[in-house]
């Protein structure tokens, strides 16, 4: 399933509202349209990060593992909408002082939810009954497969989106006591919503040759050429974690002496490729893109990673504000955040095509795009110079 559009505001219609996200225009009546591969850019404090924990926060919401109660704020209102294969589903949220007011679900147009009216569609008797729950939980967090089998894809959907926040350790500190305890339980499902379960991604995959083979070709795309990957017991910590086997030396690397850089990209990749691997439908955040890797590293993954998706059912949303990494990435990915007082203004190819190819008449690079407010003015600013 793919978020296709989403709106967010929090605190609105009141003093103390401070921050939106919209998209830009009126043609698509504010919805920000994402694609399968989005590259999220601006300046500081522009919003690419609220972005990133918005969406995050509401897929906790979806599967009950946060209440609205639990989040520094407690007013606020999402809007989604999804495709999920020949289905189109609709989802509204809104709360209040931690207390749900709102939540509708529709799907291909057909109510199935709507909690202020007290109405939840039961699909065995194709009626719809009251609605009785607690005023702090989302009702698509307890789907009844039988009854609300439309509440199970916003549901899994949930708890398939993980968040890679690049700028951190990606799981670089987490070991484990006994391998064994993964290996019993293979069968069940791996919970990578955080990002940082590297290790057993890996023991998950590793049976699979073509998965090892993926993680080696592709360190050494990016510029970390090794030729075996493996868990084993660590050096300084009595416990198991990742290593590699770096072409250059004669001895094994683990992730308690591998660089940050390295291991950032090394646990991406290994997490990416158990996704490809299992075929798990995904929603990915990677919050600052490329952070502490050099410039060529920096593109090369950016590169791997949309060559590596384009085709799959994975959906990928990335930040960044570096220069660079914008100037690597096709402008036919970029949305653009503009600040407006307490808004976030995204502008993308969807809902600005004329300004996005209009810059390809510049000669410029895309940063410039970013840089001279041409995605806010397009020609206009030029066409005023030259009177």
């Amino acid at each position: 399933m793919i978020l296709k559009a989403i709106k967010y505001n929090r605190n609105q219609d009141d003093p103390n509202e401070w921050w939106c996200i919209e998209g830009h225009g009126d043609e698509f009546e504010k919805w920000l349209p994402l694609n399968l591969i989005n590259l999220v850019v601006g300046s500081n404090a522009s919003g690419k990060t609220r972005m990133i924990d918005a969406i995050r926060q509401i897929a906790e919401l979806l599967t009950g593992s946060k209440k609205p109660t639990e989040f520094i704020y407690d007013t606020a209102s999402y809007e989604l909408r999804f495709e999920d294969n020949d289905k189109e589903i609709y989802y509204f949220l809104n709360f209040k002082d931690g207390k749900i007011t709102q939540e509708i679900l529709k799907e291909n147009g057909q109510e199935k939810l709507n909690r202020a009216e007290g109405r939840l569609h039961y699909a065995q008797i194709k009626e719809d009954l009251e609605l009785e729950i607690s005023d702090d939980l989302v009702a698509v967090a307890r789907p009844d497969t039988k009854q609300q089998p439309f509440f199970r894809s916003l549901h899994e959907w949930g708890k398939r989106v993980t968040h890679f926040q690049f700028g951190g350790t990606l799981g670089k500190k987490i070991f484990l006591r006994d391998i064994n305890r993964i290996q019993v339980d293979i069968d069940t499902e791996i919970d990578l919503r955080s990002g940082d379960n590297a290790i057993e991604a890996f023991i998950r995959g590793r049976n699979h040759a073509v998965f090892v083979e993926s993680i080696i070709q592709d360190m050494d795309r990016i510029g970390y050429p090794i030729d075996n990957v493996d868990v084993a017991r660590l050096k300084f910590v009595p416990a198991y974690g990742l290593n590699v086997k770096e072409k250059d030396l004669n001895v094994m690397t683990d992730q308690m002496v591998m660089s940050q850089g390295m291991f950032r990209a090394f646990s991406l990749l290994v997490q990416l490729n158990y996704f490809l691997l299992a075929q798990i439908p995904s929603c990915i955040l990677i919050d600052d893109i490329g952070e502490g890797l050099d410039y060529e590293r920096s593109k090369k993954l950016i590169d791997l990673i949309i060559e590596k998706i384009k085709n799959s059912t994975i959906q990928v949303i990335m930040t960044t504000n570096d220069r660079f990494v914008m100037n690597a990435v096709s402008l036919a990915y970029w949305n653009v955040i503009q600040r407006v007082k307490n808004k976030s203004v995204v502008y993308n190819y969807i809902n600005s095509k004329q300004t996005f190819d209009d810059f390809a008449f510049t000669a410029l690079n895309n940063f410039d795009f970013f840089a001279t407010n041409f995605f806010i003015t397009g020609f206009e600013e030029y066409v005023n110079e030259d009177g």
